[in-house]
């Protein structure tokens, strides 16, 4: 399990909608990345899908994945890989697990300090705390017309060991693409697709997602 990797992913949703923290210069359109917080505050639940290439330096050929991502504030998350395996992380407060299979046994992760480091970067993200956000990460913001790229580096112990940047880039309040560059040269690029930033979940697919730790779109099986 590669968790820079899905730390990046959760990072990539809190952006996707607004990075409070940005200096953000006004485009020709009016657009301010700044102006994007009111909607992640008021986002009753999140879902979208992801497409995923690793390239890895001992690897001739890229591995390649997709899958489901959820959130639901203020600290519910979980991301479930469908294809070409089924893996689920799933993040309930301060619990944590992980599965490998849609039958597989889970394993409690909640002590991990890499665990606990992408927990506690990705909440602070959607709490609107921009003075946290700062310490947390070194920031630059391009912005041209309605296109946007976002660059961040962590500041800080463990993820700043495994992560060299990771680079957003968008147009509007959509998200397009984000590339993680490692500390040992791999690249991890991930597209999100049919992204609901006002997804309200029923106590059923709560209790699919957080509970049974199954994806709440697709079959039965998870795939």
């Amino acid at each position: 399990m590669n968790f820079p990797n899905v730390y990046a992913l959760g990072l990539a949703l809190g952006l996707a909608v607004a990075p409070a923290w940005a200096q953000t210069p006004e485009s020709d359109a009016g657009f301010t990345l700044e102006s994007l917080l009111q909607t992640m505050t008021a986002t009753s639940g999140l879902s979208a899908e992801f497409s995923e290439r690793k390239e890895l330096a001992l690897l001739s050929a890229p591995l390649e994945s997709r899958g489901h991502l959820y959130f639901v504030p203020p600290d519910r998350f979980a991301r479930f890989t469908t294809q070409p395996e089924f893996t689920a992380l799933v993040i309930d407060g301060q619990h944590v697990r992980f599965r490998e299979g849609a039958d597989g046994d889970e394993l409690d992760l909640s002590a991990n300090p890499m665990t606990r480091a992408f927990v506690d970067n990705f909440v602070v993200l959607w709490s609107g705390d921009r003075q946290r956000l700062e310490r947390l990460y070194a920031a630059t913001l391009q912005v041209e017309g309605e296109r946007w790229e976002l660059s961040l580096a962590p500041r800080e112990a463990p993820l700043d060991r495994f992560i060299e940047a990771v680079v957003l880039r968008g147009r509007g309040g959509a998200l397009e693409q984000m590339v993680v560059r490692d500390r040992d040269g791999d690249r991890t690029v991930t597209a999100l697709h049919s992204v609901r930033l006002d997804r309200s979940f029923s106590g059923a697919e709560l209790e699919r997602i957080f509970a049974g730790g199954m994806p709440a779109d697709g079959p039965a099986d998870g795939r």
